[in-house]
């Protein structure tokens, strides 16, 4: 029989999990009687080893973060030719698990998680530390809702040494389907490399599918350097067009083009949970682990919780201000506008403003010969038929895409009831396969379909 294995102080409970440099022990830490985690160096993994300093690498790390969403580190400990970490120990599911039971997540569970890994990460990029290894497995959630990052093996940080080769992101190791394309391609991963993996497993939480899976890794590497995610919301997805618009910036293949910071998403994520639930973010979540029979937590507070009389009068004050507001002059006679109701309202939002100088701005795209038209991540239109597309003011991101061109980009800042004319001469290359779409340009796209050549 093989040697039991012990760690000094701590009485192992059982072995968790067993990888190519270390494993992974449920334990209890005495005298305190603290169940904990031990990450270990295997058995057949010497200290002297390059890839043994990976563990030492990471409990430097996680002594220098301290957050609530990230595992802390009780103890490092050496004794001979055995090393191992003592983490802390949460009492829960990883993201994988709950998945694999739920298969997709509420919009609004979903929002929360990122929401909270969000912050985690913000706590690590201060901290001059980039995870690079972001994937449901790394990600636990508490049965109370809390959201814990953990597996620091791979992360980097510019006042220590890399780590060896075989953890170094290759796609031998661990597989592509959460880098980023710059990882893909061996560059060094910065703080916006980790939030592309966000909106991966955003988009995965949401839908039920990762956006750039293949057949194989190779497969997959080219779709993530190359191809456009498919729409969020095919296959009957509920999501609200502001999140789908913030997975859709998180997954841009250059990092110039995607959500600036962690700080940055973390505040949209909040927005957004604010907008479509009325609880905690914690909340949300144990709603999704008791809708996965995983927790018997109590029912969380609906999404649209019931008003009061105080905010239904205030509502009544809101519509009547709206109503005034809607009093508009023409000329020297005033003309009272007639209220539409939600169907009316979604169609003149599609059409140009009647009149120039509203708030809505107007983009009009020329693209020679042809280009499908993504703005902010949204296919919008196909030229040449292209209409006007109506935008908030502010800035918004443009991309091109030709099937034979090298996707074309753009930033285009637009003031209220502006109106911006963008032409671009795609580089077409007879016969050539460009970063677009391959399927040909129709009088009538869709206003909210992506593609993917």
């Amino acid at each position: 029989m093989p040697e039991a294995v012990t760690f000094d102080g701590c009485e192992i409970l059982r072995k968790l999990s067993s990888g190519p440099v270390c494993d992974l022990y449920l334990a209890v830490q005495e005298p305190l009687g603290r169940t904990v985690l031990i990450k270990a160096l295997g058995r057949n993994i010497l200290p002297s080893s390059p890839f043994a300093s990976t563990l030492e690498r990471e409990a430097r790390l996680l002594s220098e973060l301290d957050h609530p969403g990230i595992v802390k580190v009780h103890d490092f400990v050496k004794r001979g030719d055995r090393m191992w970490l003592v983490l802390e120990h949460v009492d829960g599911v990883t993201l994988e698990e709950l998945l694999s039971r739920a298969k997709r997540l509420d919009s609004a569970a979903a929002v929360a998680i990122g929401l909270r890994l969000t912050e985690a990460l913000a706590h690590a990029h201060e901290h001059s530390v980039v995870h690079r290894d972001l994937s449901p497995k790394n990600v636990l959630i508490s049965k109370r809702g809390e959201v814990k990052l953990l597996n620091f093996a791979l992360a980097v940080d510019e006042r220590m040494p890399t780590a060896p080769e075989l953890l170094d992101g290759s796609t031998g190791y661990l597989g592509p389907v959460y880098m980023s394309p710059e990882q893909i391609l061996g560059e060094p991963a910065d703080p916006r490399s980790d939030l592309f993996s966000v909106g991966v497993i955003l988009y995965e939480l949401i839908s039920g599918n990762r956006p750039f899976d293949g057949p194989n890794d190779r497969s997959t590497s080219l779709r993530i350097r190359q191809t456009p995610p498919p729409p969020l919301t095919q296959g009957g997805v509920k999501v609200s067009g502001g999140v789908e618009r913030l997975i859709a910036r998180c997954l841009e293949k250059l990092p110039s083009d995607r959500v600036g910071s962690a700080q940055e998403l973390g505040s949209e994520l909040r927005h957004a949970l604010n907008e479509a639930w009325e609880g905690s973010p914690e909340q949300a979540i144990l709603a999704a682990l008791a809708g996965a029979g995983l927790s018997e937590a109590k029912i969380a507070p609906p999404k649209h919780a019931p008003r009061t009389a105080a905010h239904r009068t205030s509502l009544g004050w809101v519509a009547l201000g709206m109503l005034l507001i809607s009093v508009g002059v023409v000329g020297s006679g005033v003309v009272l506008r007639r209220a539409f109701g939600p169907m009316e309202a979604s169609r003149r939002a599609a059409a140009p403003p009647a009149t120039p100088g509203g708030e809505a701005s107007e983009l009009r795209v020329v693209a020679h010969p042809w280009a499908h038209v993504f703005v902010d991540g949204q296919q919008r239109e196909t030229t040449p038929f292209a209409r006007p597309i109506r935008l908030s003011p502010g800035t918004h991101y443009v991309r091109l895409e030709h099937p034979s061109a090298v996707a074309e980009r753009r930033t285009v800042s637009m003031a209220a009831g502006e109106q911006v004319l963008l032409e671009v001469d795609m580089k077409v290359v007879a016969g050539g396969q460009g970063s677009g779409s391959a399927s040909a340009p129709t009088a009538n796209p869709s206003a909210s379909a992506d593609t993917s050549p």
